[in-house]
């Protein structure tokens, strides 16, 4: 059996593999390790090979965490083949990949967020504030008239809206913790009940964002022809819409909102993942936690430090 042979048996493997991880896999298989491994024999597959084609991507310019990516595919393929007893090991080990720097992102202020609202198309603005409040762009595009509920400002996230190979493919979130309900402030309501009454969107099951032809809106036309002028018109470069989204994390823990509300209002599965991202207490958050702390202390021990200054030496 051959590399190529092997990998086309995985990707059949796995029928409840999610749309999008499955295109994601077969790009990475058919652009970047057929071309490397597709002939090679497993029985013939050593290390040597994988650092070839690791080797390989790096001197194409693929970006360090690209390469991680299209590694994590490869290691998959040949643990699958080492359960399956098709090889005794993984030629995957002992290889070293190119570290991803940490560079700081793009992120938006409220300053910005309101300038990105007005450049947008007014028929898009919903999607940036919805963006803002902490949904992923397929969130927004899956998004239902009946998942808004106005009286109590709330919304809730319990469908995505992907394109996948061209074609449209509707899911019910990334994982478990995707579903979840959030409350809105007035400003999101307010532009969300403005954007259907202009449309003339009033059913429940009808998408709150639709292409200029009514249906779905593809990502692709969305990033080239909607928010990509609009971020450019801003002055806000290097803000994509997954940015978009980081930035409503990142202002919830400048307001000081603990991580487990933030984790629950983004749908991340773990805290974890939302400690890595937001861990870091911004200083404006510590100062206030001091100021509140002094308003604890002063009232218990302001007296002896005024009064008991030789109170000290009597202890």
């Amino acid at each position: 059996m051959t590399f190529g042979e092997l990998a086309a048996a995985w990707l059949g493997s796995n029928p409840a593999k999610r749309p999008t991880t499955l295109a994601r896999d077969k790009t990475v298989v058919r652009v970047h390790l057929l071309p490397a491994l597709g002939s090679t024999r497993l029985d013939q597959l050593r290390p040597s090979d994988v650092k070839s084609a690791i080797d390989a991507m790096a001197s194409r310019g693929l970006a360090p965490r690209t390469i991680r990516t299209n590694f994590g595919v490869l290691r998959a393929i040949l643990a699958w083949a080492v359960q399956d007893d098709l090889i005794v090991r993984s030629p995957c080990r002992g290889i070293r990949l190119p570290e991803v720097s940490k560079l700081p992102k793009r992120t938006a202020s409220a300053d910005d967020i309101a300038r990105l609202v007005e450049a947008v198309p007014t028929d898009y603005r919903v999607a940036v504030l919805l963006g803002a409040v902490g949904l992923r762009q397929a969130e927004v595009f899956g998004l239902r008239v009946g998942s808004i509920d106005f009286l109590r400002r709330t919304l809730t996230v319990q469908a995505t809206i992907n394109e996948v190979e061209g074609r449209f493919v509707e899911g019910d979130g990334k994982t478990a913790a995707s579903v979840r309900t959030i409350s809105l402030p007035r400003l999101v309501t307010d532009e969300l009940a403005a954007h259907l009454a202009r449309t003339g969107r009033t059913g429940p099951s009808d998408l709150v964002l639709q292409a200029a032809d009514g249906g779905p809106v593809r990502a692709t036309n969305f990033r080239l022809r909607v928010y990509g002028p609009a971020v450019r018109a801003a002055d806000l470069q290097g803000l994509t819409f997954h940015r978009l989204r980081h930035s409503a994390g990142h202002l919830m823990r400048q307001a000081g909102v603990p991580l487990e509300v933030i984790q629950r209002r983004l749908g991340h599965a773990s805290i974890r993942t939302t400690a890595d991202v937001y861990g870091s207490l911004p200083e404006s958050v510590d100062r206030a936690v001091a100021d509140q702390l002094d308003e604890l202390f002063h009232p218990a021990c302001g007296a002896d430090v005024v009064q008991g200054g030789d109170s000290v030496g009597d202890s």
